[in-house]
């Protein structure tokens, strides 16, 4: 028996998890967007540091960190992670003021 014939009866064995659908239309990835740059902007100001030190630690331009602040611009993962890198944090810190129900209740709204 091969590792592929293994995986696929374990996987059979057990019911696939329901997942309920959730759709995120622009108010909700715009409220998304402002609310973590707020939570970047209060770490950034928390640890003094200007726009342009934090542009420097995550290779991009003072401008650009100004966007994503604003909630101009989305954030790709890997850029978040460098952003709570620089700024001493866990990637959680910026979701953990962000409720679930905000996001599908700016959305409705």
């Amino acid at each position: 028996m091969d590792a592929q014939t293994i995986y696929s009866d374990q996987a059979s064995d057990r019911a696939a998890p329901r997942l309920r659908q959730v759709s995120i239309d622009p108010a909700a990835t715009r409220y998304v967007q402002e609310r973590l740059g707020r939570a970047i902007r209060h770490r950034r100001r928390m640890l003094d540091l200007t726009l342009q030190d934090l542009a420097a630690s995550c290779g991009v331009t003072f401008q650009q960190v100004h966007k994503y602040e604003s909630g101009l611009c989305s954030l790709s993962a890997s850029q978040l992670w460098a952003i709570a890198r620089a700024l001493q944090v866990p990637v959680t810190y910026f979701y953990e003021a962000l409720a679930p129900s905000e996001v599908w209740g700016a959305a409705k709204a």
